[in-house]
Parts: structure tokens; sequence; C-alpha cells
């Protein structure tokens, strides 16, 4: 599928789960700061792509892949992500404007980094992998 199929496919799921209006949702739209989703709402989202797209996306999909590629694997401390676990998850997430990722982020605020953008394009990679 293309970006634009999945987001077209996308926004009604964020609308139910957020009551965003279709005009509020855009790629760049922050899924908490600009949408107003709060954790659980993101858990009904996933559960939604997964009823949708027929893909899992795993509570803790960026850490997983941030994790595997930091040597000595030393994601978070003391709460806070390691600068190694913060350059893994710019790689993972190039969608993420790169000043929200930065030192003194806790591993609980993760998840009021991620965009739009950063599930059309998790959900197309699950897909190509589903295709092979």
């Amino acid at each position: 599928m293309t970006e634009h199929e999945v987001f077209q496919k996308l926004v009604p799921l964020i609308r139910e789960t957020t009551g965003a209006r279709e005009g509020q949702i855009k790629m760049d739209s922050g899924l908490m700061q600009d949408l107003g989703a709060e954790s659980i709402d993101l858990l009904d989202l996933s559960f939604l792509i997964e009823e949708t797209f027929g893909v899992t996306l795993e509570a803790d999909e960026f850490e997983k892949q941030a994790s595997e590629r930091i040597t000595g694997g030393i994601f978070e401390k003391d709460g806070h992500l390691t600068d190694e676990a913060l350059e893994e998850l710019k790689k993972a997430m190039p969608e993420v404007p790169a000043e929200y990722l930065q030192p003194g982020l806790k591993k609980i605020e993760l998840p009021s980094v991620l965009n739009v953008a950063v599930f059309v394009h998790l959900i197309q990679h699950k897909l190509a992998e589903t295709d092979r």
C-alpha cells in the first residue's frame, strides 16, 4: 500500500480513538500533543490497526528496534533514555522531529513524541514484511 492509501485508512481509526476531526489529522500531527490521545487511546489504535490492516504493533516496537542496535544494550538509565538510545530512535523514527528526541527524555514520555507519519510508515513496513 502507498503512504497515501495507508493514511486514508488510518484517519478514521485515529478519529475513532481520539475524537479529532478529519481536517485536524495530518502526517505530522502528534497523536498526543496535537490530537489529544492518551496512552489508552494508543492501545485502542493499535487494536484497530491490527483489525484493519492485519498487522500487529507491539507497544514497545521502537524500543526493541533501537535496543537491538545499541552495543551493550543500555536503552535507559534511571528512567531517562541514553544518548545511544536517542540516536537509534532518531534512525528508527525519522518522522519525529529531532528536537523531540533530546537528552533528558524519559522512557515513559516516548509515546508523546509519536506522530501520524510514524504509524503510517510502521504499517507500511509491517505490510511489506507480510508480503514476503
